[in-house]
């Protein structure tokens, strides 16, 4: 049995189509013998602010540790922005991925130029930023957005009038970028993935729709059966250092307690009780 933990940097709370579509859609795709468990972040407003990113990341980040103390083989961070996707690689040993990071990768493989089709343009110097970090700059032919909030496209899954108008906004931006040299389309977010799938829309005029929410679900599998293989899945040579665990053991806890990361309180001191769930 390979378990898998996905975490999302939204929630049931305010994602009320989203996640439902979300889960169905895991359990769906997934081989038989995975078993995913879907977990968002804390609070999980996924507003379209940087601020409240960066607050969820450190829900994102105790998920990861508490993942690999946990059993789990691996985990999938759902979300385009890649929070603490590599922090995350600095702190375990089984696998983190990221859906931005991967679809990029993998729109590589299937055109020589992809674009990115956000929900707003808040979220649009966040993409560059990472297209610049993954270094494929030279292979991105566009940027574009919905000019819709993340909560407003929720609320389309279950509206006719609302499910037209996103339809018709994220076909129009992504023949804005086609025309631009676009080969691949990246919904840029789970959710967008989720609202196109839903609607059945898999390509734009011979341009395939990268479905990033499979793409990351399948590498995430086999970066599993590969770290098997191989022993390891991640570097210790620089990027992705760990901490020795001399270090670990002298500043986990005060982390921990300063932030309130029972999962890092646990690595620090492995007798700490996990917390109980909250209802």
């Amino acid at each position: 049995m390979t378990r898998i933990l996905y975490l999302s940097l939204s929630n049931a709370t305010y994602s009320s189509n989203y996640f439902p579509f979300l889960r169905r859609y895991i359990d769906d795709f997934v081989s038989e013998g995975t078993e995913v468990e879907l977990r968002g972040a804390r609070v999980g407003r996924i507003d379209s602010f940087r601020f409240w990113e960066a607050l969820d990341s450190v829900s994102i980040l105790d998920s990861v540790l508490d993942a690999e103390q946990s059993g789990f083989d691996a985990v999938a961070i759902g979300n385009i922005l890649d929070p603490a996707l590599r922090e995350a690689r600095s702190m375990v040993d089984i696998p983190v991925l990221g859906y931005g990071e991967t679809a990029m990768l993998t729109a590589c493989l299937m055109g020589s130029k992809f674009a990115l089709v956000g929900v707003n343009p808040y979220f649009g110097g966040r993409f560059e930023e990472n297209v610049a970090k993954y270094e494929l700059r030279e292979r991105l032919a566009g940027i574009e957005c919905m000019d819709l909030t993340p909560h407003e496209l929720d609320a389309c899954f279950s509206d006719d009038e609302g499910r037209k108008r996103a339809t018709d906004s994220f076909l129009a931006a992504a023949r804005a970028t086609m025309a631009r040299g676009a080969e691949v389309i990246i919904p840029a977010g789970g959710r967008i993935t989720a609202f196109l799938n839903s609607v059945g829309l898999r390509e734009v005029d011979g341009a395939p729709i990268l479905d990033g929410t499979a793409t990351l679900l399948a590498m995430t599998e086999s970066a599993v059966r590969i770290r098997a293989a191989a022993g390891s899945f991640v570097s210790r040579r620089r990027l992705y250092a760990k901490a020795p665990i001399d270090v670990i053991g002298a500043a986990a806890a005060e982390y921990a307690e300063s932030y309130g990361l029972p999962a890092l309180a646990r690595l620090a001191d492995p007798a700490t009780p996990a917390p109980k769930e909250k209802q």
